[in-house]
C-alpha cells in the first residue's frame, strides 16, 4: 500500500463487514489520547494546552540551537537555584562595607559605587541574581501551570513553591528598604500603611515616617536582620518543594553555570546597580526608577489603602493556593498497585521511580517468600506516570486503567487480526503528553486515523512501556514498533530518558538488542507542537523503515557559540530591562499630618458590688474601678472644622495611650491651623488640655506634619523641618 488511506478501503474485518463500516464503528468510539493522562481531570484543560504548546513550541525553537543541558527555559528551575546561591553569597560580601544604620545606609551604599571592580560588583550581582531568581522562578511557575503539573499529590510542590516565591519577594522588597534612597523610603510608608491595619502595635507605625528625624533606628536593624533570617524559611520552602522528588536537579551543569555567572558579571559591569536619591520623608515625586521583579506593589501602596493592600494580597494568595483543589474534578483510582505474589523485590521501580513514591519493605508473607524485600507504593505520593510498570521486571505492577496484561492481551488481537488478513501492521506506543497527544484513537481496535498502518496505544508516559511489550510485538509478528513520548521539560521527570536508557541497554530491564533487529524499532521525542513532524516520522519509518533508536538533533560548536551569546544577551536584557524602569507616582495631595499620643484623664467607674471576690480580695464594702478617658482630636482650618474624632486608650481595660495619625487634606494656599486636644468624658463637655495655632502656606502637592507627645508638646515640621 502507497497510499496512507489504501487501509480505509482495502481492508476487511471477518465480523463487521468492509473497511467503511468498520469506520463507521471508529467513529463511534473515538477517544483522545489525552485520556491516559491523570491530567485530563483538570478542569479547563483545553485552555491549558493552548498555552502549554505555546511555551512547548519556544522550548522547540530554542533546541534548535541548543541542548537540553544549556536550555535556559528547561533549567529554569536549577537557574533560579543558581542565582539564589549567588545572591545570598554576594549578600554576605556586602556586610564588608555596608553598615546597617538608618543614618549611614545610604552613605555606604552611595560609597560603593567607587569601588567598580569589588563591591559595586558585588552590589549589582547581588541585585541581578535576585532579580534574574524572580524572572526564572516565574517562568517555571508558569509552565507547571499551564502542564496542569499542580494536582494530586503535586499539591505540595505547588503550594511550598508559592510560599518560596513569596518568601523571596518580600525578603527583596525589604533589602530594597535597607539602601534608604527615595525608593526606600515609599516602601517604608507603603509597608507600614499596611502593618497599621493589625492590632499589633501600640501606636500606627506610619507615624515613624511622618519626619526624617522620626524614623526609629531599632525598626531599620529589624529590618536588616530580617532581611539576612528570611532565606533560611525559603531553604525550608525548597526543602520540601523536592522533598518528593527523586534526583532532583538542584543545579545547572557546571559549564552552564559558569556561562551564567560569567553573563552575570558582564550585566554587573555594563550596567551597574543604581541608586536614587537619599531618603527624604518630607519631600514627594513625580515618578522614580523601580525594579519590576520587586517594587511593582509601589503602584498600589500609593493609591490604596491598608485595608484594600491587605484584601488584594490575601486574594491573591487564597486564588493561587486554592489551585490544586478548584482546578482539580474528582480523582481517578489510576494509582498503580503491586502484586505481592509476583514481586521478586528487585528495588528496580524503587531506583526509577521519579517522585518517591514506591518504598521496600520486609516480607511477612514466609509461605510465599521470593524475596526479603516488597515494594509498596505510597497512593498519597504516587502520581500515576506508570513508570514502575516499565520498569518491573516480573509485571508485577498493576496500572488500573491500563493494565499491562489488558494491552498485552490487545496487542496479541491486533497482530494475530493482522497476520490472518495478510497485513503488516505497526504497533505504536505515545505518550499523552508528547507530540502524539492530538490523535484521535479507538481504544478497542486501535486504528487511528492520523497514522494509517497503526494500531495506537496511549500510554500516560513513555517509561510505562516494558521492553518486554516490544519485544512481544516484534516476536508476534509486527512490522514494527514505534514509541513517541516527550522531548523537553516532561510532564512526568525522567519516563522518557529511563526508555531511552532501556532501549540502549544502559538500565534495567534492557530491551534485548541481540535477539530483535533494531530496526524495526523507533523511539521518537517530540512535543506537542510537533504533531505533523511527529506523523511524517512515523509515515517514514513505516515505508521505509530505515530509522531506529532516538533521534539526536546535531548542534554545530558555531551554532552553539551563537546561542551561549544568544543565552547571555536573554539573561542580561531581561534582567536589566525590567530593572531599570520608572514608575509614575499618583500626584500627592496637600495635606496636614497630625499625629499625637497622650494619656487622657483618669475615668471613675459606677461603684459595684465585689460578692463574686474572694474575700481576702474585696475591699470592705465596695471598689472603685478606674480607666482612661478617650481623648479627642478637632483640627480647624480658617475657623472651619476639618477632623473631630475621638480615639480610645490602648490596652485591655483601657488605660494606656490614645494616639492615632490623623490626615486632613487641603487646598494649595494659606491657612490658619489651629489644633485642639482633650479630654471626650461620655459625652459630657470636652474638656481641652492642650491647643495650638500656626499659620502655615502650602503649595500644590506638599504636606506639613504635627507630633504631640507630653514630653515635648506640640513641634511642626513643613519644608525641611521650617
Amino acid at each position: 500500500m502507497n497510499d496512507p488511506s489504501d487501509w480505509l478501503k482495502t481492508e476487511t474485518d471477518p465480523q463487521n463487514g468492509n473497511g467503511y463500516q468498520q469506520w463507521e464503528a471508529f467513529k463511534q468510539n473515538v477517544v483522545q489520547a489525552s485520556a491516559a493522562s491523570p491530567d485530563s481531570s483538570i478542569r479547563g484543560r483545553k485552555l491549558l494546552d493552548y498555552v502549554d504548546r505555546w511555551f512547548r513550541k519556544l522550548d522547540g525553537f530554542t533546541l534548535r540551537f541548543l541542548s537540553e543541558t544549556y536550555h535556559p527555559f528547561i533549567q529554569a528551575g536549577a537557574i533560579a537555584n543558581v542565582m539564589f546561591v549567588v545572591a545570598v553569597l554576594t549578600g554576605f560580601a556586602l556586610l564588608i562595607w555596608y553598615n546597617p544604620s538608618v543614618h549611614s545606609a545610604y552613605d555606604t551604599v552611595s560609597a560603593m559605587s567607587g569601588k567598580p571592580w569589588t563591591a559595586q560588583l558585588m552590589r549589582s550581582m547581588h541585585r541581578y541574581s535576585s532579580d534574574a531568581f524572580m524572572l526564572f522562578v516565574l517562568f517555571h511557575a508558569f509552565k507547571v501551570f499551564f502542564a496542569g503539573r499542580f494536582t494530586g499529590s503535586r499539591w505540595l510542590a505547588w503550594i511550598t513553591g508559592i510560599i518560596g516565591l513569596g518568601l523571596i519577594w518580600f525578603d527583596g522588597w525589604l533589602g530594597y528598604w535597607l539602601v534608604w534612597d527615595e525608593t526606600a523610603a515609599l516602601i517604608a510608608t507603603g509597608t507600614a500603611k499596611m502593618l497599621d491595619v493589625l492590632p499589633f502595635f501600640p501606636e500606627p507605625l506610619s507615624v515613624s515616617f511622618l519626619t526624617n528625624d522620626s524614623f526609629n533606628s531599632v525598626l531599620f536593624l529589624i529590618v536588616f536582620f530580617s532581611h539576612m533570617l528570611i532565606p533560611i524559611g525559603f531553604g525550608i520552602a525548597l526543602w520540601l518543594h523536592v522533598s518528593r522528588l527523586n534526583q532532583p536537579g538542584f543545579f545547572t551543569h557546571r559549564n552552564f553555570t559558569i556561562l551564567i555567572l560569567l553573563s552575570l558579571v558582564v550585566v554587573s559591569l555594563i550596567w551597574p546597580a543604581g541608586l536614587e536619591g537619599p531618603a527624604d520623608l518630607m519631600a514627594s515625586s513625580d515618578d522614580i526608577r523601580v525594579d519590576y521583579f520587586y517594587q511593582l506593589p509601589l503602584f498600589l501602596t500609593e493609591r490604596l489603602q491598608g485595608g484594600m493592600l491587605w484584601l488584594i494580597t490575601l486574594g491573591v494568595f487564597a486564588v493561587l493556593a486554592s489551585i490544586p483543589w478548584v482546578l482539580s474534578r474528582r480523582e481517578r483510582d489510576t494509582e498503580p498497585v503491586v502484586d505481592p505474589a509476583k514481586c521478586n523485590g528487585c528495588t528496580q521501580c524503587f531506583l526509577d521511580c521519579p517522585y518517591n513514591a514506591i518504598s521496600m519493605f520486609p516480607r511477612e508473607d514466609e509461605k510465599n517468600k521470593k524475596s526479603d524485600f516488597i515494594a509498596w507504593i505510597d497512593p498519597s505520593v504516587c502520581v500515576s506516570c506508570g513508570i514502575c510498570v516499565g520498569s518491573c521486571d516480573p509485571v508485577a505492577i498493576d496500572y488500573p486503567n491500563l493494565s499491562p496484561w489488558e494491552i498485552r492481551r490487545k496487542l496479541d488481537q491486533w497482530i494475530d487480526k493482522d497476520i490472518a488478513s495478510l497485513q503488516g501492521e505497526y504497533i505504536a506506543f505515545v505518550c499523552g503528553n508528547s507530540a502524539g497527544s492530538l490523535l484521535t484513537i479507538d481504544s478497542e481496535t486501535g486504528y487511528c486515523k492520523e497514522m494509517p498502518g497503526y494500531h495506537v496505544c496511549t500510554v500516560p508516559c513513555a517509561g510505562w512501556v516494558h521492553p518486554s511489550l516490544i519485544e512481544r510485538a516484534l516476536k508476534k509478528g509486527a512490522a514494527g514498533v514505534l514509541v513517541a513520548g516527550c522531548e523537553s521539560d516532561p510532564d512526568f521527570r525522567l519516563g522518557a530518558d529511563w526508555l531511552g536508557n532501556r532501549i540502549e541497554g544502559k538500565r534495567h530491564p534492557e530491551f534485548r538488542k541481540d535477539r530483535f533487529e533494531t530496526g524495526n524499532l523507533l523511539y521518537l521525542k517530540m512535543d506537542k507542537p510537533e504533531f505533523q513532524k511527529f506523523l511524517n516520522e512515523a509515515q517514514q519509518f513505516r515505508y521505509r523503515n530505515k530509522k531506529s533508536g532516538r533521534i539526536q538533533k546535531k548542534r554545530s560548536g558555531l551554532k552553539k557559540g551563537m546561542a551561549a551569546v544568544l543565552l547571555t544577551a536573554f539573561i542580561g536584557g531581561s534582567v536589566a530591562g525590567l530593572s531599570f524602569t520608572r514608575l509614575s507616582l499618583p500626584d500627592e495631595e496637600t495635606l496636614l499630618l497630625v499625629s499625637f499620643k497622650m494619656t487622657g484623664a483618669p475615668v471613675m467607674t459606677e461603684e459595684r458590688e465585689d460578692s463574686q471576690l474572694l474575700d481576702h480580695m474585696q475591699s470592705q464594702d465596695r471598689q472603685r474601678v478606674e480607666r482612661r478617658a478617650d481623648v479627642r482630636l478637632r483640627i480647624l482650618a480658617d475657623g472651619v472644622i476639618v477632623h473631630d474624632k475621638s480615639y480610645r486608650p490602648s490596652g485591655l481595660f483601657r488605660r494606656g495611650y490614645s494616639n492615632a495619625l490623623a490626615e486632613v487634606p487641603l487646598e494649595p494656599g494659606t491657612h490658619t491651623l489651629r489644633v485642639l486636644l482633650g479630654d471626650d468624658l461620655n459625652g459630657e463637655e470636652i474638656q481641652w488640655r492642650e491647643e495650638d495655632t500656626h499659620t502655615l502656606e502650602f503649595e500644590a502637592g506638599t504636606r506639613a506634619v504635627l507630633r504631640y507627645d507630653e514630653l515635648h508638646g506640640f513641634r511642626w515640621y513643613h519644608d525641611e523641618n521650617e
